[in-house]
């Protein structure tokens, strides 16, 4: 049986910047250099929440009273008090009052949000396993006017969707006959993702899944679970204020849009980049990392604005140089045709009057200004050109590789002014492949080359097609997380071999300019930002989290591409940053 209470809890919080604070430094990476507009929202025409609205919370399943205190009282931090600490959740959510002033300058609307009912049910009257009906039959439970009902389902509850495409939602449903009326109410669901996915909806205070692996943050109120509910939460606040009804603020397609917070992910605080939330506050007497204080001096993680751009720093190493030959092992089962999609590429770097533009030589001729930043006056030159190519059809080190079965491969390559690409086929696993990298490159020590040891520079990159498509050849397949957007159509035809040469050419981007480990790089060396990686998921203007840009499609085929290659080929390469710029570089 569900019962009802009231309380008044305070809490710290972590929190996402809303949109229009979100600077045009702030997303310097997301941007081409060709002039790209900032990332404006469009306003829909439809309703914003106004006036006093009351805030019921829906328990679903166990929680501990320390853990509804945290979300209760982020809840009441979100209006301002005296007592809270600068920088505070009040003023994270003052930012929401701008799209209010867009409405209508000269009569805004305002909007105060307060605590309301607390409704528990700790007997999962609907199952361990809920749909998205369920969710809008428990959040109906709450007030139905005037009021934003927020179910948060505890970590052993599973609902549909949730760790694979969302932690939580927003939306709206028509309410019982209210005084004779039927209303629209706003309600919200939030899962918590502590048993489930942290590394998904509860990053940074766990390691991710996916992408740079940085080591965890401390959660505020050191309560993982808890602590990503609220940053997950207080972004559907701010899109439940914004867009209740689906036609207020928001960019992209109204069926996955991004909305006031939800346009700025993984931002929490000034220079934070793919992997990092940023130079956040830190405890000192726990360690515990935030960004806004709250009532009962709870602690948040905010993003910030006034975001500087994001520089690359030249570590003085040594860059790629001279006539350098492209070498592939093929490790596995390959296609005829799928061996050409991959040479071609290769041949398709260097110029070629018969190349149409934009064109993949175009494109590498972006990663010539960092040869001119590393020496200005006299700076080195660098030519590619396919090697050889070597056969290993047999599996001869077996279906599973390590890394240092990788390097192993990569050496039957020649060691000396080459470049060693590893490419396995899709029955192959390699160690954390489809977990934390599509691929990778670096370099080892050669075997005994006319009497001296060199360094020779490898890459790797595994075929995703029947294991992690979704990770590793988006935008070919739909994504396996994030906003779940239409794949687009492979310019080659064979989704996998079309996302071996994305992550084939962030890899030679990288390669080229950080070889050993030591050349040009953001973040720490372990886990570097290079080149290309720098610009995740950017192939052309206007691209945004789920959205590859505004591309070049084939009229025949239908086919998604940025750049032309030899042979008539066609290709999707990613964004590179541009040093000279500080922007991502595109094509189109």
């Amino acid at each position: 049986m569900a019962t009802v209470f009231s309380t008044n809890m305070l809490i710290h919080f972590l929190l996402l910047v809303s949109t229009l604070h979100c600077t045009l430094e702030a997303r310097r990476l997301t941007e081409s250099t060709q002039d790209q507009p900032q990332l404006l929202f469009k306003y829909h025409n439809g309703t914003l929440l106004t006036g006093k609205i009351s805030i019921n919370l829906i328990w679903y399943g166990n929680f501990k009273p320390s853990q509804k205190a945290i979300v209760s009282d982020f809840i009441t931090s979100l209006s301002s008090s005296p007592s809270q600490s600068p920088p505070s959740v009040a003023t994270w959510w003052k930012m929401i009052e701008n799209y209010y002033h867009l409405v209508n300058a000269k009569k805004p609307s305002s909007l105060s949000l307060s605590l309301g009912k607390q409704i528990l049910d700790e007997t999962y009257s609907l199952g361990k396993m809920l749909t998205q009906k369920r969710i809008i039959q428990l959040a109906s439970k709450g007030e139905q006017i005037n009021a934003i009902n927020v179910v948060l389902t505890s970590s052993d509850v599973t609902v549909d969707g949730f760790c694979s495409s969302r932690c939580g939602t927003h939306g709206s449903s028509k309410s019982a006959l209210v005084k004779g009326k039927n209303y629209k109410f706003a309600y919200i669901w939030v899962g918590n993702s502590e048993t489930q996915c942290p590394g998904y909806c509860a990053w940074p205070f766990h390691q991710p899944i996916y992408g740079p692996q940085s080591p965890p943050l401390v959660a505020p109120n050191n309560d993982v679970g808890l602590d990503g509910m609220v940053i997950n939460l207080a972004s559907l606040l701010a899109g439940t204020a914004t867009s209740p009804f689906g036609n207020g603020f928001f960019q992209g397609p109204a069926s996955a849009p991004l909305e006031a917070a939800s346009a700025c992910p993984g931002v929490y605080a000034k220079n934070a980049y793919p992997g990092y939330a940023g130079d956040l506050l830190v405890d000192p007497s726990t360690g515990a990392s935030y960004n806004a204080h709250g009532t009962n001096a709870r602690r948040l993680t905010e993003s910030t604005q006034d975001q500087p751009q994001l520089l690359f720093k030249y570590h003085n190493g040594t860059l790629l140089n001279g006539k350098i030959s492209i070498n592939l092992i093929w490790y596995g089962k390959f296609k005829p045709s799928q061996k050409a999609i991959v040479s071609d590429f290769i041949t398709s770097l260097s110029s070629s009057p018969s190349q149409s533009q934009p064109s993949v030589a175009t494109w590498w001729k972006t990663i010539e200004k960092y040869y001119h930043l590393a020496d200005a006056k006299k700076p080195a030159s660098l030519s590619l050109s396919i090697g050889k190519q070597k056969l290993d059809e047999t599996y001869s080190l077996g279906k599973s590789l390590t890394q240092k079965q990788i390097i192993q491969l990569a050496s039957k390559g020649e060691q000396i002014n080459a470049i060693n690409v590893v490419l396995t086929s899709s029955d192959v696993i390699v160690d954390r492949f489809c977990s934390s990298r599509c691929g990778t490159h670096g370099s080892s020590k050669s075997a005994l080359v006319k009497g001296k040891n060199y360094k020779f520079a490898y890459i790797w990159v595994g075929n995703s097609e029947t294991q992690c498509p979704g990770y590793c050849a988006w935008p070919f397949h739909q994504p396996i997380y994030g906003p779940q957007s239409p794949p687009l159509v492979a310019p080659n035809n064979d989704v996998g071999l079309d996302g071996m040469v994305i992550n084939l050419a962030s890899l030679l981007a990288g390669t080229a300019t950080n070889p050993f480990g030591n050349g040009f790089f953001q973040g720490p060396a372990g886990a570097p930002l290079e080149a290309a990686s720098a610009c995740p998921g950017v192939y052309a203007k206007n691209a945004y989290p789920g959205y590859a840009g505004d591309l070049l499609v084939d009229p025949t085929t239908g086919a998604s591409y940025n750049a032309h290659g030899a042979n008539g080929r066609k290709y999707l390469l990613p964004a590179i940053y541009d040093p000279s710029t500080s922007t991502c570089s595109t094509l189109v």
